[in-house]
């Protein structure tokens, strides 16, 4: 079951990036756990071989999908006790490169949201809880965000990404809950406010060994009780990528 869905995954990144267009050609690359390594091409110029203003979706689309496989081996591994150490080591070593893949991408999409003008908010939530209070602060710091996106936007899509977060302390299924529940509360707001301007959400969540440090004060503990929502414009003005580490 596992190995169909990345089937399906990497049959979509295939037939949609690895398409002959002219110009230099730069790569980013995610792994399965079985360690094969797939290609992802960008074109230096268009996707598709066409006027590709889908760029940016595709690009946030590899952002999650990279992020929801490396997660999906991180559950993995912590089923992974009585299995050999080679399977193990083949499962991290999958997961780090698709971790590093959905880190390059987001880089990307950071440097465009900041050249568009679009930006970021990060919206803090009590410990413990996902719950968005309306007329609190962090709720009219979020209206206040989307209805700068409206004006601005100009008949373009706007694109959101979504990254919700908890801390390391406390219950991991717990945790995993509050990631999850802190990225769709903020969406739910941002979807009634965007509701005459086309838009669409790629969402992600992770668990606090991702996201947060271990060990801290709780004054730093409290700082990764948040959603981060990056937001941008649908472009084919896609910045450079990486480079590859080596």
């Amino acid at each position: 079951m596992y190995r169909n869905y990345l089937s399906v995954i990497f049959l979509f990144l295939i037939c949609a990036f690895l398409v002959g267009c002219a110009g230099e050609t730069k790569q980013l690359y995610m792994m399965d756990s079985t360690g094969a390594k797939r290609e992802i091409v960008f074109p230096n110029g268009t996707i598709l071989g066409g006027a590709s203003k889908e760029q940016a979706t595709a690009l946030a689309q590899i952002f999650v999908d990279s992020h929801n496989m490396a997660m999906q081996e991180f559950d993995e591994l912590k089923k992974m006790s009585k299995k050999s150490l080679a399977n193990q080591e083949a499962i991290m070593a999958s997961q780090q490169k698709n971790l590093e893949t959905a880190q390059k991408a987001l880089q990307m999409i950071e440097q465009l949201s900041k050249n568009q003008g679009t930006g970021e908010i990060t919206i803090f939530f009590p410990v413990g809880s996902s719950e968005l209070k309306k007329g609190s602060h962090e709720f009219e710091r979020l209206v206040n965000f989307t209805d700068y996106l409206a004006r601005e936007s100009k008949g373009r899509k706007v694109l959101l990404i979504s990254i919700g977060s908890a801390s390391a302390f406390g219950d991991k299924k717990v945790n995993e809950k509050l990631s999850k529940r802190r990225s769709e509360v903020v969406i739910d707001v941002i979807d009634k406010y965007l509701v005459n301007i086309p838009h669409q959400f790629f969402k992600v969540y992770g668990t606090g060994d991702i996201y947060s440090p271990k060990n801290v004060t709780m004054k730093e503990h409290q700082r990764y009780q948040h959603t981060r929502v990056i937001a941008f414009y649908e472009t084919d003005q896609i910045p450079p990528l990486p480079e590859e580490t080596k």
